[in-house]
């Protein structure tokens, strides 16, 4: 089934500015979050910075300008649930996942499982949105879709 057309734009809305810029995710440890998104999935550091007792940085896709992941590290990180199973992620409130446009889910998955990066489930159809989907996780449990547009 495709997706419906996009519902008519707000110009007139006061907060018709607001544009998606980045995702913010706190780490325990800067140098093996930073490793993960550089070293394992090609991530460029746009930007390293401190802010308090914390390490920042600003990376992004390896073919993408315009969104960021804005890495927060630092002592103090206090572990989340660990799911195996995106089902059983959907049981908690507040942030479930960040989703990725790739262009092969298939191949994605492939290179993913190459890397040594955790994926959860096999990919699936899901026809409501017209979209192949997988999940991945980072080692701190924050899930990941990537998802592929269908025809």
């Amino acid at each position: 089934m495709p997706l419906p057309a996009d519902p008519p734009r707000s110009p007139g809305s006061p907060f018709a500015s607001m544009r998606g810029h980045h995702t913010g995710i706190r780490y325990p440890r800067f140098e093996d979050a930073l490793s993960f998104w550089v070293d394992k999935l090609d991530w460029r550091v746009l930007q390293i910075w401190p802010y308090g007792g914390l390490t920042l940085a600003y990376v992004m896709p390896p073919d993408q300008d315009d969104f960021h992941l804005e890495i927060l590290a630092g002592p103090g990180a206090v572990p989340q649930p660990q799911f195996t199973d995106v089902g059983e992620s959907l049981l908690m409130s507040g942030l479930n996942h960040v989703c990725l446009s790739v262009s092969d889910v298939d191949a994605t998955v492939a290179e993913l499982r190459a890397r040594g990066v955790e994926v959860v489930g096999e990919p699936f159809e899901l026809d409501d949105i017209s979209a192949r989907l997988a999940f991945f996780r980072d080692p701190w449990g924050n899930f990941f879709e990537i998802s592929q547009r269908l025809d």
